[in-house]
């Protein structure tokens, strides 16, 4: 895992991860995330909504984009201060159109094991943001400081 961090947190943190495509090392990145929120103030229930966000849009970028092939990279990007949480995270894959999902709340897909990330990372964010291209997606998750 390749990283990269600067700043302070009463000006803003800046944190830059690169990882292989393989979904253990979700636990480190949730542990570096965890470390930020902290050092810039969020509250716990804030903590909390960024948390879960960032770990599905991860797991996402590895097991959707980048289907675990560990020769891609996901690459993060993380600027935060007490009064922005911003992450991008990216991908290698082929993308996606995130209005063309089936709705996880239809009753034909309640029971479905799979399909509520998206839809959990948009009410957990303030903001989100797809950039999705053939070579891969971005997605960028934004939190305000409350």
């Amino acid at each position: 895992m390749g990283e990269c961090e600067h700043g302070e947190a009463g000006s803003g943190v800046t944190l830059e991860l690169s990882i292989p495509s393989n979904p253990d090392l979700t636990a480190e990145v949730d542990r570096r995330i965890e470390d930020l929120t902290v050092r810039t103030g969020f509250d716990k229930g804030s903590r909390g909504d960024i948390m879960i966000a960032v770990n599905e849009a991860v797991k996402n970028a590895i097991l959707h984009g980048n289907q675990c092939d560990e020769s891609k990279q996901v690459i993060i990007t993380c600027n935060c201060s007490s009064a922005v949480f911003r992450i991008h995270i990216c991908d290698c894959g082929r993308g996606f159109d995130p209005d063309t999902l089936p709705d996880p709340r239809n009753p034909d897909n309640l029971l479905k094991e799979n399909g509520r990330g998206i839809l959990m990372i948009k009410a957990l964010m303030d903001e989100v943001e797809f950039d999705i291209t053939e070579n891969g997606t971005s997605v960028t998750l934004i939190k305000y400081g409350h």
